[in-house]
């Protein structure tokens, strides 16, 4: 039997994740497929659905006794972590702490794997792991059991952002990346820039090192509109990487009509909203709060757009690009991770620096209002058109999984 293993976060569970939504239809090649999440809560609930033929296994872990600190001491690859650190002078205890809390994690989602029913039964193994991090470690550690067991087994995973970016982690240090690229079969940044950046960090790894972009579904084609009022949108959660108070900046300074809608919610949601109360007349906001996706693509659909906005100070490839792009509305977006590979400046939008002005993002609304009819439309028709060049679900995903099934 051919089996797929994906290990997520909590998908199909609670929020997050949302992407895979679009990606599991897609799934091909194997005779089963088993969906693990393996960092759930106590009180965790199912919030997708998933198709018939994929089954979900939730992993409750047991949490190992504080002695087991002891024994990863032991184990050659944290003593090798261990030395690399002190060697590049980037050793911490604070930074010993946190690898060795990551590998007791890992451990703890293995010994959950190890006792898969599906695994016995199967002599043919893929493991997918959704991110780059404790998740990708346990599957590694699982991978050289069943190879022991004399199984056919192949481990690939994604990386995206925060599991991908040593410099956005906390320390500034990913744990175990030695461990992870030496093991994994195929890593697959979500951006080119992200798999360049993996490549230049670890040389000796950069042929299993690829580019895999994800990839949105065709809600129909659409084209951005202009009409009285400017109508921008941006979606995200409402957190400091996003920078909404950047946009409330830019608003300030309108002095044409403007309706912003934000769609999202997150722990600054009150203090923006504060904030955007005081722009001036001719700007309304609209607060749509936390949206599931379904819904989302229905407001896209259904309301005239006329940008998307996006000014995260950090990103990987921003899947809300690509949605809306396919409804041909241009963006206006910061040149951060792989946004360019989404966002060709004069083409389908307009790039702005990643520590842009207020001012600046305020000048490229204004030149999006009085652009000629032909040339704005020209931004639409390209949204649209390098959406299904480069992000088109059906194409990525089937192309995906031809290539980690062979």
């Amino acid at each position: 039997m051919k089996l797929l293993l994906l290990l997520t976060t909590s998908f199909p569970y609670d929020n997050g994740e949302e992407f895979l939504l679009n990606e599991i239809n897609y799934i091909s090649g194997y005779d089963r497929v088993l969906i693990c999440p393996c960092n759930l809560k106590p009180d965790s609930a199912v919030t997708k659905k998933l198709p018939d033929f994929i089954s979900c296994v939730p992993l409750r872990t047991a949490p190992l006794a504080k002695s087991a600190y002891a024994g990863l001491l032991l184990k050659p690859f944290v003593q090798k972590e261990l030395f690399t650190m002190m060697k590049t002078g980037v050793f911490t205890t604070e930074k010993a702490h946190e690898m060795l809390f990551f590998m007791k994690r890992a451990y703890e989602i293995y010994a959950a794997l190890s006792k898969l029913s599906e695994l016995s039964g199967a002599d043919d193994v893929t493991i997918y792991s959704y991110w780059l991090y404790d998740a990708a470690a346990a599957g590694a550690l699982l991978a050289a059991d069943l190879r022991r067991q004399g199984k056919k087994v192949k481990q690939v995973s994604r990386a995206h952002r925060f599991d991908l970016y040593s410099e956005f982690a906390k320390l500034n240090y990913l744990p175990m990346r030695e461990f992870l690229l030496s093991r994994v079969d195929r890593v697959l940044p979500c951006s080119a820039s992200g798999a360049e950046y993996l490549q230049k960090q670890y040389l000796r790894y950069a042929e299993k090192i690829a580019p895999a972009f994800l990839g949105t579904a065709d809600h129909g084609e659409k084209h951005g509109s202009r009409g009285e009022e400017l109508h921008i949108v941006s979606c995200s959660f409402i957190a400091p990487v996003k920078r909404l108070h950047l946009i409330v900046q830019a608003l300030e300074q309108a002095d044409f009509p403007i309706l912003w809608t934000h769609i999202g919610s997150g722990p600054l949601r009150g203090e923006i909203e504060e904030m955007a109360s005081k722009l001036p007349d001719c700007v309304r906001t609209e607060w749509k709060g936390q949206m599931d996706n379904a819904a989302i693509m229905d407001y896209y659909r259904g309301n005239d757009l006329s940008a998307f906005v996006n000014v995260s100070a950090s990103e990987g490839i921003p899947v809300s690009i690509m949605e809306v792009s396919s409804f041909g509305v241009p963006v206006i977006a910061t040149d951060v991770g792989g946004t360019r590979e989404a966002v060709c400046s004069g083409e389908n939008g307009y790039l702005l620096p990643p520590d842009f002005l207020p001012q600046e993002l305020m000048s490229r609304l204004r030149e999006l209002k009085e652009l000629s009819d032909e040339d704005y439309s020209r931004l639409c028709r390209n949204a649209r058109r390098i959406w299904a060049e480069k992000f088109s679900a059906q194409k990525n995903y089937q192309n995906f999984y031809k290539e980690i099934s062979q």
